[in-house]
């Protein structure tokens, strides 16, 4: 895969505002040159650069191509959703006119990663509950895992052992569906694009696209939901994940306590706030005594690969009204038999040092 972000020397207008904006300093502008450079092996994927260029000469690797070609293999191919779909498509009436949106476009299934949050989230329960003295950062964000393994490796072995909500859906829609099952990973993360490329198996997931790139994969089909009748999510069906993307999300969604005098984990979200939170961690740990629950963006709802202008609070409260409208015809019964089913599959994982710490001037 090319890089991840690059940017245009063409449309770029040599105005800083991404270099003054990247949190890891890993974009230059050299001498002679009129134009900003990402430096790839430096960059952690948060796409602030693409969000804060005037001219939109910041682009990512598009995947379009990528899933076409998938859909057009004659294997089975299924999308996992992101929960925050309820956030990105407010201008689709009902989810089951957007889920056969996408099977409309080839694909064979359509899932919610919301299960794999699910799942997840059980996870990091056992984690916190069974607490031998070591304090954990989540790492459900991708954003956040490559943060600390180029520019904080000291905190690598901080890093929760537990794959994120989207590669735990890959491993059950596998077991459910075939390992000859393709798999599309939907949402708003670009840099879930770079993190597909450390798993197989049973975790592979074959290609990502973004909202934005969806949207533009609709609009080249002329995929309206004006034509299409309604279609639910395939199985495995989510409980409470389907909060994920508010961030305190992944908490609630097994009653993990956030309680100020007891609960023992910190959520936090953006990026000012984000670097704020790991520095400490670094530095004062024994302090604080809290497990970190971190999300580079303002939760997923807010992620670069999402529409640009959407609203936080808008979309927030619609992946509550989302969640609730679920909840309404749940069949908690099917649910549990899914948790039954894949609870076991292995959804740890590991973590590599990274270093691109600039040297400290003598």
């Amino acid at each position: 895969m090319p890089q991840l972000f690059e940017i245009s020397s063409e449309s770029c207008i040599n105005c800083y505002a991404c270099v003054r904006v990247c949190p890891v300093k890993a974009i230059e502008v050299k001498a002679g040159q009129n134009y900003a450079r990402i430096i790839a092996d430096r960059c952690i994927g948060c796409g602030s650069c693409l969000n804060i260029c005037p001219v939109n000469a910041v682009k990512y690797y598009s995947s379009k191509e990528e899933v076409k070609s998938l859909l057009s293999s004659g294997n089975k191919v299924a999308a996992i959703c992101a929960p925050s779909i309820s956030g990105e498509f407010v201008d689709i009436t009902d989810y089951r006119k957007f889920v056969e949106m996408i099977k409309s476009l080839g694909f064979t299934y359509v899932c919610e990663v919301t299960f794999g949050v699910d799942l997840i989230a059980r996870e990091y329960k056992k984690l916190f509950d069974n607490f031998k003295g070591k304090y954990f950062l989540t790492t459900t964000c991708p954003v956040v895992v490559s943060l600390v393994e180029k520019f904080h490796p000291e905190l690598v072995n901080n890093l929760a052992p537990i794959v994120s909500p989207m590669v735990a859906t890959a491993k059950a829609v596998h077991d459910l569906y075939g390992d000859d099952t393709k798999i599309v990973a939907i949402g708003p993360c670009i840099q879930h694009k770079d993190e597909i490329k450390l798993f197989e198996g049973d975790g592979k997931i074959d290609s990502v696209l973004t909202f934005v790139e969806l949207r533009e994969m609709f609009e080249e089909f002329n995929i309206k939901e004006s034509n299409l009748e309604y279609s639910e999510f395939d199985e495995p069906i989510g409980y409470k994940g389907s909060l994920y993307p508010i961030s305190n999300g992944l908490l609630q969604a097994v009653d993990i306590s956030e309680d100020l005098l007891v609960g023992k984990v910190i959520t936090t979200e953006g990026s000012e706030n984000l670097l704020q939170a790991v520095e400490q961690f670094e530095t004062s740990t024994e302090l604080i005594n809290r497990h970190f629950n971190l999300f580079y963006c303002e939760g997923c709802i807010m992620g670069p690969g999402a529409s640009k202008g959407g609203k936080k609070f808008i979309r927030r409260t619609m992946v509550v009204n989302y969640a609730n409208k679920r909840l309404k015809t749940f069949n908690r019964a099917t649910w549990e038999k899914h948790i039954e089913k894949f609870e076991n599959l292995d959804y740890t994982r590991s973590f590599t040092i990274n270093d691109q710490r600039l040297p400290v001037p003598p």
